[in-house]
């Protein structure tokens, strides 16, 4: 059933939720996926198949609230919509958030976070809700590949997935999918909220070592002086032995990049580069030209990196416009920047969801230079997706 919001907005009828559209004045073509809630956030894209494109996000009354559940959709070749959403993990005494998917094998993982809720009746710890993230654990739960039929919900909504368990024994925050190296291990960018009040200000990054199966096979890998530097996002620099990884910034002022030269063993300290931040979340994506891709919020708080001691995180309203940047020297520079979405023009603050919250991109590559986009809309009213392809960002 439709929110009561995602009702209004669905003018008439004339919106048909999950269905491919091609419009005059938006070159590509977009999608709007089914709301399962009154907060849809946080997507993340995966090809589950070369035919079959996985959309998975958070949704439910709002982020940090019991209920918050992970849901999926899929989008087959050929046909000419998203399937209708389904939920695949929900802990009514938790908040599921930051859901990612990724294939190792012959199984597809889901990785996601669950947080505790705070009474509302208590006032300890101070601060929203969501601020309980240093409470997160990372969980994770599989399904067979072979086993996915996109027409036949029942074969991967919640009841098909393997009971979930905890992937650490300590909590953790994650964002983004792994990234998979040569000899069949991956990388999980994870990150740790210390606080037990509302900064984020000390919020930490590591990497951990998954195996072949997408288990724990090592400690995390702290990320040295990375305060504040947040949702890391792995790939392989241009050299083909170098590994880049970038990140949010808690501080709104630019986005950050390590190397790693022995494989995620170690990385470098964290260091600006061009690329503003809002301190909203970035994703990295190298493609099959060879280029660096970045989606990203195109606005800064400060237009500087800023430096001296951590306090609390700083918060600009605006998550706008998003854009998509390309390097052609592993992010030293960003030649080609292109605003893919600017919302529909400001009018006073009723009009804020639509315009200034167009956050939490993902990127991924189908064919070669077609970018397959999804991001939280409208104020997380809904998910959007969009395809393009990269010669449209290189104009």
């Amino acid at each position: 059933m439709l929110t009561p919001a995602a009702q209004a907005l669905d003018l008439c009828g004339q919106l048909s939720w999950g269905r491919l559209l091609k419009t005059p004045l938006q070159e590509g073509i977009w999608s709007l996926l089914e709301p399962c809630g009154d907060q849809n956030h946080a997507p993340q894209l995966c090809w589950i198949r070369p035919d079959l494109l996985a959309c998975v996000w958070m949704a439910g009354g709002g982020e940090g609230t019991a209920g918050m559940a992970i849901q999926l959709s899929l989008l087959e070749a050929g046909r000419g919509s998203w399937t209708v959403p389904q939920t695949i993990s929900r802990d009514p005494a938790r908040s599921e958030q930051n859901p990612l998917l990724f294939v190792a094998g012959d199984q597809l993982q889901l990785i996601h976070t669950a947080q505790d809720v705070r009474d509302p009746a208590s006032s300890e710890p101070a601060g929203s809700p969501f601020t309980m993230q240093w409470t997160a654990r990372l969980r994770q739960q599989q399904l067979a590949v072979a086993a996915i039929a996109a027409s036949e919900p029942a074969s991967w909504a919640a009841g098909a997935w393997q009971p979930c368990d905890d992937l650490l024994p300590e909590p953790a925050f994650c964002r983004h999918p792994p990234h998979h190296l040569a000899d069949g291990r991956a990388l999980l960018p994870i990150y740790r909220s210390l606080e037990q009040g509302g900064a984020f200000g000390h919020d930490h990054s590591l990497v951990l070592p998954l195996n072949a199966s997408g288990r724990p096979s090592a400690a995390a890998v702290a990320v040295p002086s990375c305060i504040g530097r947040v949702h890391g996002s792995i790939v392989a620099a241009a050299d083909g032995t170098t590994l880049l990884q970038f990140f949010r910034s808690r501080r709104a002022d630019r986005i950050y990049r390590s190397h790693s030269r022995d494989q995620g063993a170690s990385w470098s300290a964290p260091a600006p580069t061009e690329l503003p931040n809002n301190n909203s979340s970035i994703q990295a994506l190298r493609l099959s030209s060879g280029r660096l891709a970045m989606i990203f919020n195109r606005f800064a708080l400060h237009p500087e990196p800023v430096s001296g001691p951590w306090g609390e995180a700083a918060w600009p309203r605006s998550r706008w416009p998003l854009a998509i940047a390309l390097s052609d020297d592993d992010g030293d520079s960003w030649p080609w920047i292109r605003s893919i979405d600017h919302g529909d023009g400001f009018c006073g603050d009723a009009n804020w969801p639509l315009n200034g919250a167009l956050a939490y991109p993902s990127i991924v590559e189908g064919l070669p230079g077609e970018l397959h986009i999804a991001y939280s809309w409208a104020g997380r009213l809904a998910i959007r997706y969009l395809c393009l392809q990269e010669q449209e960002i290189l104009g």
